[in-house]
């Protein structure tokens, strides 16, 4: 017996008291329950990618880039019906797999609910299971305004388009009920707003 706690310096409820603090006593899979998934979304070239990363790096933990724009550069840019279902449940495989190796916080840029949107758009309908998987949980959303130059990567529509996404999203996070907050400004000044609701 280790009454005295020298060999394991910890007990149960410190550990609950504090996970991240002890975070080097807790397996992956315990600790990964105490880690808060930050959903960043917004428009196309609403700078969502660039402040995951800048977030992540900066509390020092993982974010998870967005697939649907991975399988839709593989595919050459073309999309069908039937990917819509499979990139909402590989983006939700990747943000638990990241979500083991994740500190404290998880960004992940965007979310189903962004690929609810364009499956809406693209194809005027969306499969039940996309659906649900739309009412994924997160602890914080940001949404990201469009209030800096539209920039065309080859990928994008255009920045009409942008603003259509972005009522999309005021309209649906007000009807889910999701508290959300809006970033605005520089990158510097979203990750210090970022930070700041974070705590």
């Amino acid at each position: 017996m280790d009454q005295a706690r020298r060999m394991v310096p910890v007990s149960g409820t410190m550990a609950r008291s504090d996970p991240h603090a002890h975070r080097r006593f807790l397996s992956d899979v315990v600790y990964a329950s105490f880690v808060e998934r930050v959903c960043i979304i917004g428009g196309e070239s609403s700078g969502k990618t660039t402040l995951a990363a800048a977030l992540a790096e900066r509390l020092g933990t993982t974010w998870v880039p967005e697939y649907g724009r991975e399988l839709w550069v593989a595919q050459d840019g073309v999309l069908n019906y039937e990917d819509m279902a499979r990139i909402g449940r590989t983006q939700l495989q990747r943000e638990a797999q990241a979500r083991l190796q994740a500190k404290r916080f998880l960004f992940c840029d965007t979310s189903p609910l962004t690929t609810l949107f364009y499956s809406r758009e693209m194809f005027g309908r969306a499969d039940p299971a996309l659906e649900a998987m739309a009412d994924a949980p997160y602890e914080h959303f940001f949404l990201c305004a469009p209030d800096f130059d539209f920039i065309q990567d080859g990928t994008r529509r255009d920045v009409d388009f942008r603003q259509q996404q972005h009522r999309w999203y005021l309209d649906e996070l007000s009807r889910r009920k999701l508290p959300y907050v809006l970033l605005t400004g520089t990158l510097e000044q979203r990750v210090a707003d970022a930070i700041a609701q974070l705590g």
